[in-house]
């Protein structure tokens, strides 16, 4: 049976880590995403090709209809990813592909693969949907992750998004700031392993109590509600320090962005990948900044926030 459907691609405000020990995260879906295209191809087997965004194709392999064991493929390493999608898909239904007599899969990003907006989370949401599934529990088969990344992949806008053991529970809110003009995604330049950062959190020595999960609610509830370009950047630098005394790392305003006259946050696990920052002196003069850091990716909250 064809299919044709996209998925959005995310970033993660608040409650970063202490999304997986309970805590309210602001999680918003992004005008990038990942689409996943299936037709029917008789030839008894599935052919896979993944497309970046520059229309080149990053990987291809193909699958057994039995086992979805890897026939043959460009990359060994990546072909395991599909692969354990597919086999978690058929546990969970078995009657996925059942009746296939071949089939050719197709996902497409409209953004580079590095940036770690969540090629996988999307991907994860598009098997589910193929394989007529929940995708929380694909992805709670495949992940240690708290599953913001699916909630935002099929929502439409931002969400608040809480986990309670492995049960996921969101709803839609409003988070269009009045000073998003002066909010500002950075691309740091380094592809961050969400997993690895999740295992280190895990085994970090300081431990997480109640009240920093409470409070980590709390600093999603007070952004949420921010009414100036000011309480917002006292928000964004508690939350930072919150974070920073849970993991004994020290803030990006304390290391590369020392000379910030705004305030900077990290989004999903530090170290890389996107950073959200503030800035009122106009864009070009935030470029100017920018490359001063060796940073050149950048967007406006209004041009990637959905």
């Amino acid at each position: 049976m064809p299919f044709n459907k996209y998925f959005n691609a995310k970033l993660l405000p608040t409650a970063e880590y202490l999304v997986l020990n309970g805590a309210k995260a602001l999680a918003v879906p992004l005008k990038f995403g990942q689409r996943m295209e299936v037709e029917d191809n008789q030839l008894g087997y599935i052919e896979w090709k993944s497309v970046a965004h520059d229309g080149s194709t990053w990987f291809s392999g193909t699958y057994s209809l039995a086992d979805f064991s890897c026939i043959e493929s460009n990359n060994p390493d990546i072909a395991k990813h599909p692969q354990r999608l597919m086999q978690a898909a058929k546990s969970i239904n078995p009657a996925f592909l059942s009746q296939s007599q071949g089939c050719h899969v197709k996902s497409t990003l409209n953004y580079p693969l590095l940036w770690g907006l969540g090629s996988s989370s999307t991907l994860i949401a598009a098997v589910a949907a193929w394989a007529e599934i929940d995708p929380f529990a694909l992805h709670f088969s495949v992940s240690k992750g708290s599953g913001y990344d699916i909630a935002c992949a099929i929502s439409p806008g931002p969400v608040v998004y809480s986990l309670s053991g492995n049960h996921p529970a969101f709803q839609p809110v409003r988070f269009a700031p009045p000073f998003a003009e002066n909010i500002f995604f950075v691309y740091q330049g380094k592809k961050q392993d969400s997993a690895e950062g999740i295992r280190q959190y895990r085994n970090q020595s300081r431990g997480v109590e109640a009240n920093d999960v409470a409070h980590g609610s709390l600093l999603t509830e007070k952004m949420l509600n921010a009414a100036s370009l000011h309480e917002f950047e006292q928000i964004i630098t508690e939350h930072e320090a919150l974070i920073s005394n849970i993991l004994g790392m020290p803030t990006l305003k304390e290391t590369i962005f020392y000379d910030l006259p705004g305030a900077v946050k990290s989004l999903g696990a530090w170290g890389g990948d996107f950073c959200m920052l503030t800035w009122q002196a106009g864009q070009d003069s935030l470029e100017t900044y920018l490359k001063s850091k060796g940073l050149q990716i950048w967007f406006n909250f209004n041009d990637i926030v959905l």
